[in-house]
């Protein structure tokens, strides 16, 4: 199954934000505030069709759909 998501504005348009959730490891201090980021180190769950996906380019939200 893949996602196709279209500008409602423009089906030109091709780039989109959305969330992906990722694990990170990270530099804390003695009360495990953040300090940086060290690393990504994988992704947990990519783009998924339930996300809102906004259009890169005018600012639109996108509609998405899975594609078989």
């Amino acid at each position: 199954m893949t996602l196709k998501a279209t500008c409602p504005n423009n089906p030109k348009h091709n780039r989109f934000h959305t969330t992906a959730h990722v694990v990170q490891t990270w530099e804390v201090n003695e009360h495990g505030d953040f300090q940086s980021e060290l690393s990504t180190d994988e992704t947990t769950h990519g783009p998924n069709v339930d996300n809102i996906w906004t259009c890169a380019v005018c600012n639109a939200e996108a509609k998405v759909e899975e594609k078989n």
